[in-house]
């Protein structure tokens, strides 16, 4: 399972607004990982009303800064079978206030996305035994560019701490989506 496909990645506006909304986050240097967990169970109850996605509060407060940024915010329906094929979402976010130039910027969501791709068969099987979905952020902070080994390295060790993370949630009994 080494590919990245479209489906894998965290595309959509709402569930972006989801994650860093109602997500939970550690630092592990270069990243800052933001993180939802889904119970598989009660996906439908929390997603999908009327073949769009909504929220379990609905924001209405936030609608209007919504709409400021996505024009097509009330309107936009993402059929269900389209949301989660694979265990895990995943995004990749580089400031410009770290990189100014967009090569670079690219150059690193390149080698992040190459080495998560590498890595990430473990962590499926982790999340397929706990049946758990993941909205999965990872922000770069690093003020350099890191050469591949040792990108491929920090995911890696990223990975085995937000397995931990779920883990030590799962076991104090703090619920997905929650």
């Amino acid at each position: 399972m080494q590919t990245f496909r479209k489906s894998e990645r965290l595309c959509t506006f709402r569930l972006k607004e989801l994650l860093f909304s109602q997500g939970q986050s550690f630092f592990s240097y270069p990243f800052r990982v933001v993180y939802y967990l889904i119970n598989e169970d009660n996906m439908e109850p929390l997603f999908f009303k009327d073949d769009s996605v909504v929220f379990e509060d609905n924001p209405d407060h936030l609608s209007g800064q919504l709409v400021h940024q996505n024009p097509s915010w009330p309107h936009r329906r993402v059929p269900p079978t389209a949301l989660f094929q694979y265990p895990a979402k995943m995004m990749v976010s580089v400031p410009k206030k770290n990189f100014k130039k967009a090569t670079d910027r690219n150059r690193i969501k390149r080698l992040v996305k190459e080495s998560y791709r590498k890595n990430k068969s473990d962590f499926y099987t982790f999340l397929k035994s706990r049946h758990l979905r993941c909205l999965l952020a990872f922000v770069y902070t690093g003020r350099e560019i890191l050469p591949y080994d040792e990108t491929e390295n920090k995911i890696k060790l990223t990975l085995q701490k937000l397995r931990d993370e779920i883990a030590a949630r799962q076991r104090t009994g703090i619920k997905a989506s929650e």
